[in-house]
């Protein structure tokens, strides 16, 4: 990774301390624990801060859909230029390289870039009741083909007191409530806090609970999400959304606790809320699973030679990828005597075996040397009853294609079908009227 040493254009919307103490700042984000994180007080230089939270807007429901598809008590606003002259001018300075820069200073990671759509950031205002479960976020902006790399969220409330909940916590590890690590933050006014966003930065905060004259304060805050081009290696995963881990049961229902009719309430509520992410798991698995279906029935190999692909393959894709394990079922036009299927497995691929096989017959195997292969095999007898053509590879290490959650194997270049030549008279005519009877 590219070190970030030359000292940013100052940003005159950023506190002069800060600016001050950048460096002392990005060795406490480097060397925080469980992952990488950082809080710093009074981020934005004063008046600016008070002229955000003076134009805060207020708590918009058609803008609280959560997503489940209900409304929800958490109202985020995207469209922050168009709020006021202050957030006009917050977008402005946060897609500026100059603050671009400071946030690499600041966090030691190279060539932020700024979504200008802001998904899932902008402002973000929360009501009393209103919570989040741990989680971490979804790591890949397919539109824009960008990594996730970096959160920074600032608080603006004045008015807050621990005892109301509502602090961003650090999570070690969620799914071992037992074992799981907890750092929080009162979210303050004027108070940033930073960190990477990997496979494991888990956060969240805990229900907000206000006193009964308070209900008209809300938790408020601005979140400004980061990426770039490439991350290192060893920290790519395969494409996701945000993973969610529900809360684990109140420390006090142990053996013998007696349950208070309040307790049993929020019991009921856990299990509600816990049986709406499976539903809404399960009705997610149900729709990628029709799309992947779809792809594969419309998606045609680039079949060339003496024969054409009949009907629907599997682990085919219409934009030309396969699975690790292909089959394609083939109509003769001609005698076929050989097959040859030329592939590429992608940048950064790992050495791969593959075989090919027909109507499950193992007819070829090679060791891949490169990111494109070449497989044949001449059959002993020339085809001419339909066939199907199978192809498995194998890679030596594990290995998936940056930002795509499918599981693939190699793009398909080419599945030629070898005639063993063309005999007697108008032999070629014969192939040509053939092939434009087949393929119309």
């Amino acid at each position: 990774m590219t070190s970030v040493q030359t000292a940013p254009a100052l940003v005159p919307q950023i506190s002069g301390e800060v600016w001050r103490n950048v460096d002392g700042y990005r060795e406490e984000f480097t060397h925080a624990q469980p992952f990488k994180h950082l809080m710093i007080d009074g981020f934005f230089e004063p008046s600016f801060a008070e002229n955000l939270l003076a134009e805060f807007p207020s708590f918009n429901r058609n803008l609280a859909t959560n997503e489940a598809g209900r409304e929800g008590g958490k109202s985020v606003n995207t469209r922050i230029r168009e709020i006021s002259p202050a957030f006009q001018q917050l977008y402005e300075t946060i897609s500026s390289k100059p603050f671009l820069e400071f946030a690499s200073r600041l966090s030691g990671i190279p060539n932020l870039l700024l979504d200008p759509k802001m998904y899932g950031g902008g402002t973000h205002d929360n009501l009393h009741g209103q919570e989040l479960d741990p989680h971490v976020d979804f790591n890949y902006d397919e539109a824009r083909q960008l990594h996730r790399r970096l959160n920074l969220i600032v608080y603006m409330n004045k008015e807050w007191k621990t005892e109301w909940g509502g602090a961003i916590e650090i999570h070690s590890n969620p799914r071992k409530p037992y074992e799981n690590q907890i750092r929080a933050f009162d979210p303050l006014f004027n108070r940033a806090v930073m960190f990477e966003t990997n496979e494991y930065s888990w956060h969240g905060f805990p229900k907000i609970d206000l006193p009964e004259d308070k209900r008209h304060l809300s938790r408020k805050s601005i979140s400004i999400y980061l990426y770039t081009k490439d991350r290192p290696a060893d920290e790519i995963a395969p494409l996701h959304g945000t993973f969610y881990v529900q809360r684990p049961l109140p420390k006090k229902f142990v053996a013998g606790y007696a349950l208070t009719e309040e307790d049993a309430g929020d019991l009921a509520r856990l299990l509600i809320r816990r049986d709406e992410w499976i539903e809404l798991y399960q009705k997610m698995e149900i729709e990628k699973n029709r799309y992947i279906a779809n792809l594969e029935r419309g998606a045609r190999a680039p079949v060339t030679g003496y024969g054409v692909q009949e009907g629907a393959g599997t682990g085919l894709y219409a934009d030309g990828w396969a699975a690790t394990r292909l089959r394609v079922p083939i109509r003769p036009l001609m005698p076929v005597s050989q097959i040859v299927l030329r592939g590429w497995c992608g940048a950064g691929a790992p050495r791969a075996r593959v075989r090919m096989s027909v109507d499950g017959a193992a007819i070829a195997e090679i060791q891949t040397t490169g990111q494109e292969f070449e497989i044949s095999a001449p059959f002993e007898k020339p085809q001419d009853n339909p066939f199907a053509v199978e192809v498995a590879l194998d890679f030596e290490s594990p290995w998936s294609v940056p930002g795509d959650a499918r599981e693939l194997g190699f793009v398909v270049q080419e599945l030629r079908l070898c005639h063993p030549g063309v005999q007697g008279p108008g032999g070629w005519r014969r192939v040509v009227s053939a092939l434009r009877r087949a393929r119309g």
